[in-house]
């Protein structure tokens, strides 16, 4: 009865982890992240991964399935040049009668060594 009186507590969005692992030039890369706190509108949804060829991706969970999600994202590749990558992402998540949709971003960088 308290929520019908005060109204809904809207999550804040959190994105997790808060830092990825390092990498190895040439060697098989994976990493989760996570998307919590409502459902991730895909048509809301933008990543830059710099430098572009660098052997990474970020894409959804399920994707090429009925089963795709956003608010679970894989990195995964081989990363093929040394240094540093950059992984930026931004979204919002969709919005309910109580509640307006949340927007949220990150950077990661991850470090290839040698």
């Amino acid at each position: 009865m308290t929520t019908v009186l005060t109204g809904c507590i809207c999550d804040k969005v959190e994105v997790r982890p808060k830092t990825l692992p390092n990498a190895t030039l040439g060697n098989p890369y994976y990493a989760k992240i996570e998307v919590f706190g409502g459902v991730v509108n895909r048509h809301y949804f933008y990543h830059d991964i710099q430098p572009e060829k660098s052997g990474l991706e970020l894409s959804p969970r399920g994707l090429g399935t009925e089963y795709v999600t956003y608010n679970h994202l894989e990195v995964k590749g081989i990363p093929k040049v040394a240094g540093t990558i950059t992984i930026k992402f931004s979204g919002s998540t969709y919005g309910t009668m109580s509640c307006p949709g949340r927007e949220y971003n990150r950077v990661y960088t991850i470090k290839v060594e040698e």
